[in-house]
């Protein structure tokens, strides 16, 4: 059976049966990235005959605030898309949708990165058909729905570190206040922009997130304090009451070393989590696979499992593709 594919580049304009059931590919997601120069958002709806079935989201990034040529955008897509039925031939729609997005993009893009995909061999075939090449990463998740605690599955090191960061009085507390959002931003952005693998964010990302996803219950901003200064937070989104993601971590792990901040904050919001019922915890992807890299290690050590998966690229310079493919495929 074949399937239609329509592109949205307006939340408005959006079919009224397209459903909130994916955090990262639902109607709230131009919300998120709406009046900002620098993202331009699009959803992929899927019909059968007329009624949707599937949606995918994706977002037009520009990397440089000056320069506006196809050189400098990416586009960047997280997670499998949402369906909105059981039993459907996923991966036909997906080959559907993927076709299309790079058909819709392809003039306009220098770069198309899929992530966060979690099953490595998910969309395999349409990658493929579509030019795409893969390199592998790691996925990290834990489960809250173990009989052992999130306690119980820390590392002997991580309980020490947690337990020297209450003793040293650092307290947990949940940002609510929109008049310090700056603040928070600019730590984050001090913190943690050189550890973000593409451009980090603008504040209007995070005014967004405030005002669509933690006022409406639908995310969390989680901060570590010591002596009424923030030294550590951490960013959550939520998906239904089923799964956690943890979309930004900091900690000022120089200054405060013997603090543990960042081990702190992140042992907080998976007890948060835990204690809110949730069923996951999810890091998404954290780094090459078989990398002797300090993110993965860290990461483990808070109790999760490691599982292979795979991000897709294409460059739409055919010469430039056709190297990648040779190199990393």
């Amino acid at each position: 059976m074949g399937y239609s594919i329509k592109t949205y580049y307006r939340k408005e304009d959006l079919p009224p049966m397209v459903e909130e059931i994916n955090f990262f590919h639902s109607p709230s997601s131009f919300d998120w990235y709406a009046n900002s120069p620098t993202y331009t958002p699009l959803m992929l709806v899927a019909f059968e005959d007329d009624e949707p079935v599937a949606a995918m989201f994706a977002v037009i990034v520009r990397i440089n605030r000056f320069l506006r040529g196809k050189l400098f955008k990416r586009c960047f897509i997280s997670q499998q898309p949402a369906f909105f039925k059981r039993k459907l031939p996923q991966i036909e729609i997906f080959d559907a949708l993927i076709t299309h997005l790079v058909k819709e993009v392809r003039n306009r893009v220098f770069l198309i990165r899929y992530e966060n995909l979690a099953n490595a061999i998910f969309g395999y075939k349409g990658f493929r058909e579509n030019g795409f090449y893969s390199v592998k990463w790691i996925n990290i998740r834990n489960s809250l729905q173990r009989k052992r605690k999130i306690w119980d599955q820390l590392s002997r090191t991580r309980k020490n570190q947690v337990n020297k960061a209450l003793k040293k009085g650092i307290a947990l507390e949940e940002f609510t206040s929109e008049g310090k959002l700056p603040e928070i931003y600019k730590l984050i952005r001090d913190t943690n922009h050189k550890k973000v693998s593409r451009r980090f964010p603008p504040y209007q990302y995070f005014e967004n997130f405030f005002h669509h996803y933690v006022r409406k219950g639908k995310g969390k901003i989680l901060l570590a304090r010591h002596q009424g200064k923030i030294i550590g937070g951490i960013i959550l989104g939520f998906e239904k009451r089923e799964t956690v993601y943890c979309l930004y971590y900091w900690g000022k792990s120089k200054r405060y070393k013997l603090l543990y901040p960042t081990i702190f904050i992140i042992y907080q919001a998976m007890q948060v989590s835990e204690n809110k019922g949730f069923n996951y915890f999810d890091f998404m992807d954290v780094n090459f696979l078989n990398k002797n890299a300090g993110r993965s290690r860290f990461l483990l050590q808070f109790g999760g499992k490691q599982r292979a998966t795979r991000r897709w690229y294409r460059f739409n310079w055919g010469l430039l593709n056709f190297f990648a493919h040779r190199i990393y495929d």
